[in-house]
């Protein structure tokens, strides 16, 4: 007993001496005496400038409590004369009767206007690293075990090149070993000057384990506004995860769950990354919620356009794998769905070049809902419509290359099925090849190059369509009736130019049809023609009914395209009761026509008007075709006709001149032969 009586006599009084000279330390030693030697260790250790211009206040029971400020400390050399730090208030506190059995407990580190300017030179090398010859922590002091009340950084200032963050307030929660640390942040970042500020806010629970550089988060919840350009309001967003596990010396993340938002898009899914440090590499997949297209292009900035179908633009939504690696990144398995079409395939590109890869696939569409309402028609004398522009500047930088296949769709009306293109575009020459698609009962295969490398833009179309209902085609492709049939059409033509007037006025190159029983609407031949003979005849004009088409068996043309201009030689139309044959001219921009062709008349068709032209049988008619397309004029040559007439009444008596001549040739020989 009485030795432990002499111990803890001792103990005692060592515990009374600590006390009294903390108190004579408090009473008589006045920390500011000692600013020119702590800045100058604070040089010898780091080579930087530390200046105290506020006064170092120090308590020392319970805590050994510190409390300084203004104080900066500066750039190292090469970053400017600027402070790399400036702080308006800094205490530290750590318990005292701890530290005798070696364990750190410090309280709560509080820091008041922190203005911290980090840079970057040319070498990479950042103002916050600290030179090779700073002292290093002592491995065992290192490993002493820290218990720190928390951390609290406030009314502060953060800024990175043109990165800055303000009104920075930081709440790091209970930090001791194995247990998870609460941290909440604050703060308005401006990404470069002038732009609109973004508040932003963090909160979650971190877990630490430094002798493995592992780090967990739990609870993640991250969220702010931001103004896109463009934007009338700052939109919120929202990022949330349940857990995050980050392996910083294996360089993983493991597979963690998301959600996220922006605007009125809502998205989620699973995200996994390895080569975190050295080369970044993520996957995972991903789910849009269906969202208004049509609002979220209004929140964005973006003016939503006027379309044809007030309905479209109603209904996005998707869903896929993504991953990233070496700047480029790929979505797999993608199910887009824009209102009631859906594509799916995969898409990639690269980031720093913009090129594209895909394979994708789209069930049906029908273009002409997203394209402008259409216009009234121009009156009369009115100027004609807008040219279509060719999107030049979008299509110079262009890089992709794929396929694009569509089950069923609908372009400017005309209808198509099975569609499949391959698209091939590098250094501003876009290629679509090859194109093929069954369309109007018949089948479609083509390709078409733009070249946006001249200053004239260049185009070239090299297609061919065989057993199409070209009465439908027509119809819907250029709103005429004036064809119908069915049968091949080709086509390889170029063109330069910037928009569709001047494509149309340089097209160069040779178009064909072979067509089979159809007609051609709005011109009834036969009705024509009679009403021609009876002007000749001079008599009341027949009284035949105008049917307004002239059928065919067989339609055969072909023509040379020069500077907008179809010239064709050989047109051949033919029937069982007439064949029509012919040469003329197409203006392709101002749609006037001018053919000369000659009608031969086989058979008289039935009724009225057909004995007003059974007189013409095998007789060659004349008759000259001018005015537009869309109001073709016919007018067979009258003096043709009259001539066609007198040959004809010739052919019938010739048989009875001849027999004429031959009786009085015979009567002149039997005179001759009496003599």
């Amino acid at each position: 007993m009485r030795a432990l009586k002499i111990v803890g006599f001792a103990i005692g009084g060592l515990v009374a001496l600590v006390l009294l000279l903390m108190i004579a330390v408090w009473a008589f030693v006045d920390p500011n005496d000692y600013k020119d030697r702590i800045a100058a260790g604070v040089k010898s250790a780091t080579g930087r400038e530390l200046t105290l211009t506020g006064d170092i206040e120090l308590d020392l029971f319970p805590w050994v409590a510190l409390t300084l400020g203004p104080a900066s400390l500066g750039n190292p050399a090469g970053f400017g004369d600027e402070p790399f730090a400036t702080v308006q208030r800094a205490s530290a506190r750590v318990k005292l009767l701890p530290l005798l059995s070696k364990r750190l407990e410090v309280g709560r580190v509080e820091i008041e206007g922190l203005d911290l300017r980090l840079k970057q030179n040319a070498e990479g090398k950042g103002n916050w690293e600290f030179g090779d010859d700073a002292d290093a922590p002592d491995a065992d002091d290192a490993s002493q075990p820290l218990d720190l009340a928390g951390v609290r950084v406030a009314d502060s200032r953060i800024s990175f090149d043109e990165l800055v963050a303000t009104d920075v307030d930081i709440d790091v929660g209970h930090v001791a070993p194995g247990v998870a640390i609460p941290m909440k942040a604050r703060m308005t970042l401006v990404t470069e000057p002038g732009a609109a500020p973004m508040p932003l806010s963090a909160a979650f629970d971190v877990t630490m384990d430094l002798d493995r550089n592992r780090y967990g988060l739990a609870g993640v919840a991250l969220e702010g506004r931001m103004t896109p350009e463009g934007a009338k309001d700052a939109l919120p967003w929202r990022f949330a995860s349940p857990k995050v596990d980050l392996d910083l010396e294996a360089q993983t993340l493991a597979s963690t769950s998301f959600e996220a938002e922006f605007a009125a898009a809502k998205l989620g899914g699973h995200v996994e990354g390895r080569q975190l440090i050295d080369a970044p590499a993520l996957s995972g997949d991903f789910s849009l919620q269906p969202v208004s297209l049509k609002t979220l292009m209004a929140q964005l900035g973006i003016e939503p356009p006027v379309t044809r179908d007030a309905a479209v633009l109603g209904s996005l939504s998707a869903s896929g794998r993504f991953s990233y690696a070496g700047d480029d990144a790929n979505g797999e398995a993608l199910d887009v769905k824009l209102d009631d079409s859906t594509m799916k395939g995969r898409f990639g590109m690269n980031l720093e070049t913009g090129a594209m890869t895909f394979d994708l696939s789209l069930d049906r569409i029908d273009a002409d809902r997203y394209l402008p309402p259409p216009t009234e028609p121009a009156a009369a004398g009115d100027a004609k419509s807008e040219p279509f522009e060719l999107p030049v500047e979008a299509l110079k930088p262009l890089k992709a290359r794929g396929t694009l296949a569509i089950a069923q769709a609908k372009v400017v009306d005309v209808h198509l099925s099975n569609l499949s293109v391959g698209i091939d575009a590098n250094d501003g020459v876009t290629r679509i090849a090859p194109a093929r698609a069954q369309l109007y009962g018949g089948q479609y295969t083509g390709e078409v190059t733009i070249d946006t490398r001249p200053a004239q833009p260049r185009l070239a179309i090299d297609q061919a369509m065989s057993g199409v209902d070209v009465a439908q085609l027509m119809n819907d492709f250029l709103e005429t009736k004036r064809l119908s049939g069915k049968g091949n059409v080709a086509a390889k033509l170029t063109a330069t130019g910037r928009n569709s007037d001047a494509l149309i006025r340089t097209l160069d190159g040779n178009v064909s049809m072979n067509l089979a029983d159809g007609a051609v609407e709005g011109v009834d031949l036969w009705y024509a023609i009679a009403q021609a003979q009876s002007l000749i005849q001079k008599r009341q004009l027949a009284g035949g009914k105008d049917t307004g088409r002239t059928a065919f068996d067989t339609f055969k043309a072909s023509a040379i395209v020069a500077k907008g201009v179809a010239t064709t030689n050989d047109l051949a139309i033919a029937s069982q009761l007439l064949r029509v044959t012919g040469k003329g001219t197409s203006n392709l921009a101002t749609q006037a026509i001018d053919y000369k062709v000659t009608a031969t008349v086989l058979k008289a068709p039935p009724g009225a008007a057909g004995e007003d032209v059974s007189g013409l049988v095998l007789a060659a008619i004349p008759v000259d075709v001018t005015g537009t397309f869309d109001s073709p004029k016919v007018r067979p040559d009258l003096e043709g006709i009259a001539k066609a007439r007198v040959k004809q009444e010739v052919e019938k008596r010739k048989d009875e001149i001849e027999e004429k001549v031959r009786e009085k040739v015979q009567d002149k020989l039997k005179n001759l032969l009496r003599r």
